[in-house]
């Protein structure tokens, strides 16, 4: 393989990009016993990596024993949980049924505007009465 290739995928590889296939060519180039003088200062690393893929543990995990405490910690964050949404469905409902005071502005808005749309009407009336007056005033002199 040349060197130029082997620089820009150690370069890929050091940056995070490198594909699979690269980052075997690089274990298996860095494998040999003769490396490039330029290439020389990463074969530790990659030797070092190679090692460590070929450990396993061959021991068990330790595996905790259930206690009491989740047990009780699981109850309570159920309790917690079913409480609170006890209490959202209670305000939701107390939101929704309108308070002796609501119901009260309520109807007050009502006649209001029933009382604007008279008031209105008899603007209109008035405006008539306006334009009556103007026309009579020019044909009745008064001297």
């Amino acid at each position: 393989m040349e060197l130029t290739q082997l620089h820009k995928y150690v370069d890929l590889y050091f940056e995070g990009q490198a594909t699979r296939e690269q980052e075997a060519i690089l274990m298996d180039y860095f494998s040999q016993p003769v490396v490039d003088v330029k290439l020389a200062q990463f074969k530790p690393y990659f030797e070092a990596i190679a090692s460590e893929r070929k450990q396993t543990y061959q021991g068990q995990l330790p595996v905790k024993p259930s206690s009491k405490t989740n047990w009780r910690r699981a109850v309570a964050i159920a309790a917690v949980a079913v409480f609170g949404f006890f209490m959202t469905q209670l305000n939701n409902t107390q939101a929704i049924q309108p308070t002796p005071e609501e119901l009260v502005f309520e109807e007050f808005k009502a006649h209001m505007y029933f009382v604007s749309q008279k008031l209105n009407k008899g603007h209109e009336g008035l405006a008539h009465m306006e334009t009556f007056s103007q026309t009579t005033i020019r044909f009745i002199k008064t001297d």
